[in-house]
């Protein structure tokens, strides 16, 4: 069409028949945002260029998982509250409007705790975790961070976006959804430039923080620790996705 110079998705372009099956972009695509997907297909975790593991006791893991199947995979250790991290560096801040995005499979909720999301610290002193409602309530062990908190112990499989500003209090919102054991969800955590975040589970928002961090540098991080003395579990991270403006 003569002038046209748009075309606007509202859900998603499928490529169907032929189209499927041949390659079906000529040209160049020139993305306006900086995009990365580490679908963590590699023979091991680049531990020394890309993340920090930290493991909170003598049984916990992580790896990438085998057979065939892309992901990486956390093991809590048998240790009660126990608390282990995978984390990308300092690479985000807010004025740079950054996302994120992991498909996230709990094998066991109600023995599990996960955390999801930004923070500003690659790690905690264990069993400290970024945030988490292990004491009844959700508190912070970071001076800023934002994401998702599954915690056995505190309401067992409920999905909430919580966040910590500067050390101040902890702001907590129930998103009404949550896990079933063996459940994959794809969890988005999304920054503005003045630090406002949104939550989406499988594409759909389903929570809001004003002024959730500060600017800070912070990092792609994954909590997981065994809750109810439950023993050792399985939290399986299938990719990581990241977007954000380019300076």
């Amino acid at each position: 069409m003569a002038g046209f110079q748009e075309v606007k998705v509202n859900r998603a372009l499928e490529f169907v028949a032929r189209a499927a099956n041949n390659p079906n972009i000529k040209g160049n695509p020139s993305t306006e945002r900086m995009v990365s997907v580490d679908w963590f297909d590699g023979t091991a975790i680049d531990l020394t260029n890309d993340y920090t593991s930290t493991l909170g006791g003598t049984s916990d893991a992580v790896a990438l998982t085998a057979a065939g199947e892309n992901g990486v995979k956390l093991t809590t250790g048998t240790g009660d509250n126990e608390v282990s991290f995978l984390a990308s560096g300092l690479v985000f801040d807010i004025t740079q409007a950054p996302v994120i995005e992991s498909r996230v499979e709990i094998t066991d909720v109600t023995g599990t705790f996960v955390f999801y999301g930004f923070s500003d610290a690659t790690s905690e002193s264990t069993p400290a975790a970024t945030i988490d409602g292990d004491s009844g309530t959700h508190t912070a062990a970071a001076t800023d961070a934002v994401g998702f908190v599954i915690d056995a112990d505190f309401e067992t499989s409920s999905i909430y976006l919580v966040s910590v500003n500067n050390g101040a209090a902890v702001q907590a919102v129930d998103t009404g959804l949550a896990y079933t054991d063996g459940q994959k969800k794809n969890l988005r955590v999304d920054l503005d430039s003045s630090g406002n975040a949104r939550g989406y589970v499988d594409g759909t928002e389903v929570a809001y923080i004003a002024l959730a961090v500060a600017d800070v540098p912070l990092c792609e991080i994954w909590n997981y620790g065994t809750r109810a003395a439950d023993g050792s579990n399985i939290v399986t991270a299938r990719y990581s996705k990241r977007w954000q403006d380019i300076p």
